[in-house]
């Protein structure tokens, strides 16, 4: 009997490390199908990112181009502007060179022509 109750004592012994073997597997299942989900929402976000990323390189390199092509608007202006400043210059001393020419005739006909001092031409 003695044998008996020994073998019972280890049957209960082995059934118990069996429920906590079992309990065990279950947690660790059950951590597992965890770090799965985890896994799957990281990989769906990662994805997710990483067309974000592709999106704003593809805007970049748009917002890249018109900003050359805006420089390139603004230099021509500029360009444009100093001509247009030239120009302008140019007809300004040309009319103020006419002008005084007129003045100075003006003035040297009166000095040098007699009775022309009261008139206005």
């Amino acid at each position: 009997m003695c044998g008996q109750a020994h073998a019972e004592s280890k049957l209960e012994g082995l059934e118990d490390a069996v429920r906590r073997l079992k309990a065990q597997n279950d947690e660790l299942t059950r951590q597992n199908q965890d770090l799965n989900n985890w896994k799957a929402r990281l990989t769906q976000e990662n994805y997710e990112l990483q067309r974000q990323v592709q999106e704003l390189d593809s805007s970049n390199g748009n917002l890249a181009k018109a900003r050359a092509a805006l420089q390139q608007q603004l230099d021509e202006a500029k360009a444009r502007l100093d001509e247009e400043s030239r120009v302008s210059c140019f007809l300004w001393l040309r009319r103020r060179r006419h002008y005084v020419f007129k003045l100075s005739v003006r003035l040297c006909v009166r000095a040098c022509v007699p009775g022309i001092q009261g008139q206005n031409h």
